[in-house]
This record gives structure tokens, sequence and C-alpha cells, in this order.
């Protein structure tokens, strides 16, 4: 299939992209759409550009255009104005894409955000591209995420769901910041579950379709890790990797800006600028040491007599994007045994979850929880109100995960069989800032540890609690007058 307009002249038409890619500082970016045009590389400073960025030697490069680009390069370097521009040139105004299709069937170009804000972002790019007369006139129907062109294509933008990319006739699928997409196997929206998904997709595709994924350098993990070692300075491989450090790319990026990064918080800016992978994050908790302190099937175990129970809550406001979770497990010999897991996600009224969750405490015989500073400060008196203790915890969330790992890697604790706890466990990290190490979940909107820290603040709890002479249980009594569960029977703690 050869196109009606090829990328490299639509970046610099003035009637269509030229406005800003037809800069002079924009020449890395189009030596990368003579890449995907299969447009001989003529200048010194290109083929030396391709050299330096891909390791290989334009010498024994293959020539054809590239359908598989993987584009590692730093912060403010121009990656979401581009793949932007590579969105709206395929959809729009590649071919008549009406040609290519059954009766019924779309071409759909997909364009990934790693979140909602990568996602709109993207999407503001695209929208100011499409502001010129010529190409104005091409867009037919336009609701927010999705903008329909008169070739028979369309142009959505999302974050990356592989529910969005299953089943479609893809003509392109490219992401954003691909490096920080979810990494582990149990994820919906990994880059593993994401990544095959759009091949498939693009399938029919006359030409096997583009697959572009784009990233500022992160972790030495996931599918943009992998594609890294495979294919950049492999003279053999049909794909390509694209590595650069941001002032390559934008040669206009004032060096102030790098240095001033560098000054504050050196790893992060090196990765961030400098295009290198970052040494000073690790997996806190291996998910095989998860799965084997997991009891399989067993998703919540009832209340027993003669037990004594501890909980642990993380408090959340209810309008924010973190859950209200609450934890409850017990000992068993040299075992901490989980019995309930409970999270109640934005949004939500805090003072009924407490209500709601006192209520499932006092089944389980408990008459305090522990929580963190915040619950301290936000909710204390709530508890009180419940008629449950508040006890605030003596360490922060990261000193907490850092008490827990030791029991985890003797696997003492046996877990729920929770889906999402394993996801959250096994996505924590290890990071070292000016010579401190902390311990929480990845800087993605997306990521979160409300689960996980419920799990280790009440394992760490019945740990220290252990420690000391265990309190008197007394029998279960009958007390078939209670309210929430009529006919139940509770233990008392003294």
């Amino acid at each position: 299939m050869t196109p009606d307009i090829t990328l490299s002249q639509a970046i610099t038409d003035p009637a269509l992209f030229g406005g800003t890619f037809g800069a002079p500082s924009f020449w890395t970016w189009r030596v990368i759409a003579k890449l995907i045009d299969g447009i001989p590389l003529t200048e010194q400073r290109e083929i030396d550009l391709f050299e330096q960025c891909t390791g290989r030697s334009y010498s024994r490069f293959n020539r054809r255009a590239v359908k598989r680009f993987i584009i590692l390069a730093g912060r403010r370097a121009g990656k979401d104005r581009f793949e932007s521009a590579v969105a709206v040139w395929r959809a729009a105004l590649c071919c008549d894409w009406r040609q290519h299709q059954s009766a019924g069937e779309g071409a759909v170009c997909l364009l990934l955000g790693a979140d909602k804000k990568q996602a709109a972002i993207l999407r503001r790019y695209c929208h100011g591209l499409l502001q010129t007369p010529l190409l104005a006139r091409e867009v037919t129907r336009s609701t927010g995420e999705t903008t329909e062109f008169r070739n028979g294509a369309s142009l959505e933008i999302a974050t990356n769901d592989p529910r969005l990319v299953r089943g479609r006739s893809a003509i392109a699928v490219l992401g954003s910041e691909c490096c920080y997409w979810k990494t582990d196997e149990y994820n919906a929206a990994s880059d593993a579950e994401v990544v095959p998904a759009a091949v498939n997709s693009m399938a029919m595709c006359p030409d096997t379709g583009l697959l572009m994924l784009a990233s500022s350098v992160y972790r030495k993990v996931g599918y943009m890790y992998a594609q890294y070692k495979k294919l950049f300075g492999n003279d053999e491989a049909d794909e390509l990797c694209w590595f650069a450090p941001s002032i390559v790319m934008n040669p206009r990026l004032p060096a102030s800006v790098i240095d001033s990064a560098l000054a504050g918080d050196k790893s992060k800016a090196s990765a961030e600028f400098n295009n290198i992978w970052r040494e000073d994050i690790a997996d806190f908790l291996p998910l095989d040491v998860i799965e084997a302190c997991t009891d399989w099937g067993v998703h919540e175990r009832p209340p027993q007599q003669g037990v004594h129970y501890f909980s642990y809550h993380d408090a959340a406001g209810g309008t924010g994007r973190d859950s209200f979770t609450l934890a409850i497990l017990h000992c068993d010999g040299d075992r901490f045994v989980f019995d309930a897991i409970r999270e109640r996600q934005p949004r939500f009224v805090a003072q009924d979850v407490i209500k709601e969750y006192s209520d499932l405490l006092r089944t389980y015989g408990i008459s305090s929880t522990m929580g963190d500073a915040f619950g301290a400060g936000m909710y204390s008196d709530e508890w009180v109100r419940n008629r449950i203790e508040f006890r605030k915890a003596p360490r922060d969330t990261s000193d907490t995960y850092r008490h827990a790992l030791p029991f985890f890697m003797a696997k003492r604790p046996l877990l729920l069989d929770h889906a999402k706890q394993r996801l959250q466990l096994a996505g924590l990290e290890r990071r070292v800032t000016g010579g401190h190490e902390k311990i929480e979940h990845p800087q993605a909107a997306s990521a979160h540890d409300d689960i996980a820290a419920a799990v280790c603040g009440a394992l760490v709890a019945a740990a220290n609690r252990a420690l000391q002479e265990p309190p008197i249980v007394a029998p279960f009594v009958f007390s078939a007058g209670r309210r929430n569960i009529p006919g139940q029977y509770s233990p008392r703690i003294y």
C-alpha cells in the first residue's frame, strides 16, 4: 500500500503540520518520519543521528518503511507532539481507507496514554493539529475521544486498555509513556496485554499497520526495556528502537532546565532528561513470594471462637483517588492468617464506611483498630463514636512495608486469595533518594497501594503484639439481641 501523502510531506507542508514541525529544531523528528515512510536518509547529519540513536549501521539498514517503532527519548523531547501528528496523518491523510474496508468495518487509529491525564494531553495536541482549514474539512464527526474522517477512518484517544484494542480493525496503535504502563502479569492493562492485542488488531491492515510506542525511560522491567535490550544495536532486526536524550531530539531545550533537575534529584532527572535507566528503583516484594504466601481459593474466613483478631485500616477522604481499606488477621502459631479484606473505592462518605467497618470489626470481637497519621487526624473521633478505639500506627507506611518484608520472605503470612492485593504488593517499589530509602507504589496516576498498606499494617501490628503477653480471650457468648447480625456468636476480648 502506497500512502497518498507521506508523513514526511505532512509534517513539512505549511497547510498541514508544517507550522509546527517545519521549524529547524524539529529536523530530528523529520528523520524519524523518513524512516516510517521508508525514505532514504541523504544528509550526513541524518545518518549520524540514526547511528547514534539506534546503535546500528545505516549501511546495513534495510531501508524499508518501519512499521514497528520503539522510541525512548527524554522528557520535553517532543514525543507526544510527534505521536499526535503521526496519529492524525495515519487516520486522516494516509489514504482512502474505504477502499480497504469490508462492509461495516471500521479503520481506527488508536492513540493510548498511560492514564487519563496523559490521554488529555494527546487529545489537545491532536485537536490543535486539526484546526488547519485543510484538515478541518476532513472531519465528519467529533465526540471528544473519537474523531471520524471522510476517508472512513477514525482516531480514538484513550488510556491503555486492552479491551479498547481487542476486536478492532486498527490501522495504527500508538502508545505514550509506555515505560510507565503496568508490567505485572495479573493486570488487565499491563503492557504484556496491550501490545499483543494491538498487534493482533492490525492483522488485516493492508500494510500490517503501524505500532509506535514512545516513552522516557524508567525501570529495567516490562515490554519497553525488553525491546530496548532486543533491538538497540541489532542490525538484523526489522523493528527499530530509537534511544535519545532530550537535548538530542530537542536542541532548543535550555541546558539550565536539565542542570536544575539534576541538582534536585539526580536519579530521576538522569532518567527523564538523559535517558539513563533508573538503578535507584527496584521491586520490593517479588510476586513469587506473594504467591507462596497465598491460601489459594480462600477469599474470606468467618470469625472463630477463642481467637484474638487484629485489624489495620488505611483511611481516605472519599473524594480523591484513594480507597478506604481494612484488613483483619489472627495468629496461628508462627503464622499470620488473614481473615478479611475490605475496600471502598471513591466516591464515598467516610463516616458511612467507618460505621460499616466498625460493625464488621465487632463480629470478629475487635474493639480497636490501628491506622496511620492521616486517619488519626481525620477520623479518630468517628471510630470512637462507633465504639471502636483508634490507635495511631507508630511508623509511616514506608517503614511499615520495610518491617513487613522479613515476614513475607519467611513465608509467615497466610494471605487471602485476593487479586488486587497481589497486584498492589507486587507493584511496590523501593526508591533511594538522597541516601534515604522509601517504599511506595509506582509514581503513576493509576497506581495504588491502599490494600497493600492495610495488609502490611495489620501484619506488623500483629507481629508487634505477638511479642507481648497475649490477651485473655473469653469463650464466645450468644448475642441474639444484636442488630447487625442477629443470632451471631461473638468473642469478647479483655
